[in-house]
């Protein structure tokens, strides 16, 4: 078999490049799963109370895994030394670990920064750490949820079809979840649109663009595209959003919120 020089110095390049990727891409860390399930537990124990059980924030702590002492920490040594100093000047108590804990205590925040980096590894943890009854109160009070859904109506086992960290993400952006490669006028909850001529016609449906020269919309009906010219205000467009009151929403949750209307909506099985 004879190559072409071409087709040689491609396979030179292609063999370079595939190099120099290895040599870009560092072998991922090994940390020893014991040592990690020590700081964790010790973690939890001592510090879970301010940082949160996964040492990602908490209500008076904030997240350890964004510290720079402990991404710059070898082995548990500045930790330690740190940990036995405290912050009494900002509510962190000292505290007198062996280097053992401190070891596994840094074990633990460095397994997490790592998977918080590749967060396909990341395992969500303390998703319903929420009052369900404070949850009910905001649905029925503040939120104004009852609104547009109800417990015993649309809502009803939603605790039992979601997962908590599925459940979570639909409460605050529950347009979407069709399988890929799914256009976004096809949600069932797309922005609608509805067009009216100077003759009187009228059509809705789907909006798929909208731009200062044409409308489109998607007719759910026909399960054809329409598209108009736009001369300012002619046609006539409206565009409603049946997720309005979700996007309001965005600008308003507290962490306290989200995590009771979570707890709640979980318990409706």
């Amino acid at each position: 078999m004879r190559f072409s020089c071409t087709c040689l110095v491609g396979v030179v390049l292609l063999l370079v490049a595939s190099s120099l990727s290895a040599q870009q891409q560092p072998p991922a860390p090994k940390f020893d799963p014991a040592a990690v399930a020590r700081g964790e537990q010790l973690l939890k124990a001592e510090c879970g109370f301010c940082h949160g059980a996964n040492a990602r924030g908490g209500a008076r702590g904030p997240d350890l895994t964004r510290s720079a002492l402990v991404q710059e920490d070898e082995d548990g040594k500045q930790l330690g030394a740190f940990l036995r100093a405290g912050r009494e000047d900002r509510g962190m108590p000292k505290f007198d670990y062996s280097d053992q804990q401190n070891s596994d205590l840094a074990t633990f925040l460095h397994s997490a920064i790592y998977l918080a980096a590749n967060r396909r590894l990341y395992k969500i943890l303390d998703i319903l750490v929420g009052d369900p009854e404070a949850g009910e109160a905001f649905f029925n009070g503040e939120g104004q949820c009852r609104t547009c859904h109800s417990p015993a109506g649309d809502l009803k086992g939603i605790g039992a079809r979601y997962d908590p960290v599925t459940l979570q993400g639909r409460l605050l952006m529950p347009r979407g979840g069709r399988p890929p490669g799914t256009p976004a006028y096809r949600d069932p909850n797309a922005v609608k649109v509805s067009v009216t001529t100077p003759s009187g016609e009228t059509a809705a449906g789907a909006l798929v663009r909208l731009t200062n020269f044409e409308v489109t919309l998607y007719d759910p009906v026909s399960e054809q595209m329409r598209s108009w010219l736009r001369n300012g205000d002619v046609p006539k467009v409206v565009v409603t959003d049946p997720l309005q009151a979700h996007m309001d929403m965005l600008k308003k949750w507290t962490d306290a919120d989200m995590h009771d209307m979570t707890a709640y909506l979980a318990s409706l099985k």
